[in-house]
């Protein structure tokens, strides 16, 4: 198989605890790139996030952002862009009020929290995605099932069952495979000839769109289920040693 994407996620997969890109990472992923092999970093980060492991990596690379709901050239340039219809955004507002429920609001002009007073000025912004958070987790369960009722929104879920640490809410119908879909054929690029990495329930449809999906091995047990490929862990630069052998056995 000749490969001509390799689609990369950052936390728990590219990026160590810290943030930074080992040297076996970076190598590698440099490598793929000077081979002619199309390399864009999927994330659930906001794209302001995204740009300094651009820059650590000294590429001009693609980005799909807050997990699908923007997609940036590797030129800088805007794409596309999803936002949460405003009826939505003040459901998501209203049940994390009533629940107690805190969140970090994902806008194209920015990040902002819940329990700063500022925020509320940035209601007129546009939303991309919202993180909802609690320690409460049966408070964040309960604003989870309210938002599920109203079949308007993506929800992304993480955690056990029934006792979520946050999720993640977005339009409906967006998603890191969506995302990745669209800028593959834009590119003249088939799912086949992708190799996509990940390690969180975020990237599970990502892994099962790709020709290749390659779970870390770091990822929950779910995760792996949906992938090809089981990489080592993210702390041993298991994006760099697998690309590292699948570059070597398309070339043997």
């Amino acid at each position: 198989m000749t490969w001509k994407m390799i689609a990369l996620d950052l936390d728990g997969t590219l990026l160590d605890r810290s943030g930074a890109i080992s040297e076996e990472n970076a190598e590698w992923v440099r490598k793929a790139h000077s081979s002619g092999i199309t390399v864009v970093l999927v994330s659930g980060r906001h794209r302001l996030r995204m740009v300094p492991v651009v820059e650590r990596l000294n590429l001009r690379l693609p980005m799909i952002t807050t997990n699908g709901c923007e997609t940036w050239s590797a030129d800088g340039r805007l794409i596309s862009r999803c936002v949460l219809p405003w009826k939505d955004v003040e459901a998501v507002h209203l049940f994390a009020f009533q629940h107690n429920v805190q969140y970090r609001a994902y806008c194209a002009e920015g990040v902002f929290d819940s329990d700063r007073s500022h925020h509320l000025a940035q209601m007129d912004y546009s939303w991309l995605k919202v993180l909802l958070k609690s320690e409460d987790r049966r408070s964040l369960y309960d604003a989870h099932e309210r938002l599920l009722a109203t079949n308007r929104v993506e929800l992304i879920v993480y955690g056990l069952p029934g006792e979520p640490q946050h999720i993640d809410v977005q339009p409906k119908g967006t998603g890191k495979a969506s995302a990745l879909d669209s800028l593959c054929t834009s590119l003249g690029i088939r799912p086949e000839e992708v190799v996509a990495f990940g390690d969180d329930r975020n990237d599970i449809e990502m892994l099962r769109w790709a020709g290749m999906g390659v779970a870390m091995g770091n990822a929950p047990d779910e995760v792996k289920e949906a992938a090809n490929m089981i990489a080592p862990h993210y702390l041993e630069s298991g994006v760099g040693r697998t690309i590292a052998r699948i570059m070597q056995q398309a070339s043997a």
